[in-house]
Order: structure tokens, then sequence, then C-alpha cells
């Protein structure tokens, strides 16, 4: 189970991380980097779930 858990985290991050790269964001952007390296799964899903452009 907790192998499941690191792929996923794994998963999550690298995506999270290379959409900031991606974008043309501010400091903000910086902050939720920071947490996705610090803080596993809450980062990625702050981000995912928060920061994330919404494309219609």
């Amino acid at each position: 189970m907790m192998n499941l858990l690191l792929v996923a985290y794994a998963i999550l991050s690298l995506y999270a991380i290379l959409d900031i790269l991606k974008s043309s964001r501010d400091w903000a952007t910086k902050v939720v980097l920071a947490a996705i390296v610090l803080i596993p799964f809450i980062g990625a899903g702050l981000y995912l779930l928060v920061f994330r452009d919404k494309k219609n």
C-alpha cells in the first residue's frame, strides 16, 4: 500500500511541477512549488485544486 501512495505522490508532484514551469505565474506559484516539495500530498493537491488554471 505504501508503494502505491509513493507512486501517486510522485505522479501528482511531477504533474504539478511541470504545469507550474509551463505557466507564466507570479510569485505565488513559487510558494506552491515549495509546498509541493516540502509537504507531500497536501502541496500537490492544493495546487491542482486551487491554483491550476481552469480551462473551459
